[in-house]
């Protein structure tokens, strides 16, 4: 009889799509979507989606990989999505933060609650948008095509 040889388990669909700093999709002809949700799942389920439309994305589990990810690439991340409620760092202060890094750094919201005041605030100090969970691939695709657009009408901000 032959040699009986166990698979080894796949990689989780994670690292698949851009956990852990690696991007996926790297020579996707969209913007570079940094996606911060401690779900998995969730992130996982969005990255699938934005890559299916040519998107290049990377996942931060949490708050401080998403801002070490954030440091390390700034030029080229166009978008970040960010969950509002994890442990540790919630979204508002990762919204923060980022803002900290780059004061014009593109920040979406994502949540399945928030209170209004937190989002007025957000707002108020730049937040690019809200989609709510659970959010339906149509809306996900909407909004960050939206918001892309958006900035990019925008135009650089000018040189002092």
């Amino acid at each position: 009889m032959g040699r009986v040889t166990m698979k080894s388990p796949q990689k989780p669909f994670a690292a698949a799509e851009g956990a852990d700093g690696r991007i996926a999709n790297p020579d996707g002809p969209r913007e570079l979507i940094m996606i911060v949700d401690d779900d998995a799942l969730v992130a996982q389920l969005a990255a699938h989606v934005l890559t299916d439309e040519g998107y290049r994305v990377i996942i931060a589990g949490d708050g401080s990989s998403a801002l070490d990810i954030y440091r390390t690439l700034q030029a080229q991340v166009q978008l970040v999505i960010t969950d509002f409620s994890m442990p540790v760092m919630d979204g508002f202060a990762v919204f923060n933060k980022l803002r900290m890094i780059n004061p014009q750094a593109p920040v979406i919201l994502s949540s399945g609650f928030v209170k209004q005041e937190k989002l007025k605030d957000m707002l108020t100090k730049g937040l690019r948008g809200f989609i709510q969970k659970p959010q339906t691939k149509q809306k996900l695709l909407h909004q960050v095509r939206s918001t892309l657009d958006a900035i990019r009408s925008e135009g650089p901000e000018p040189l002092l």
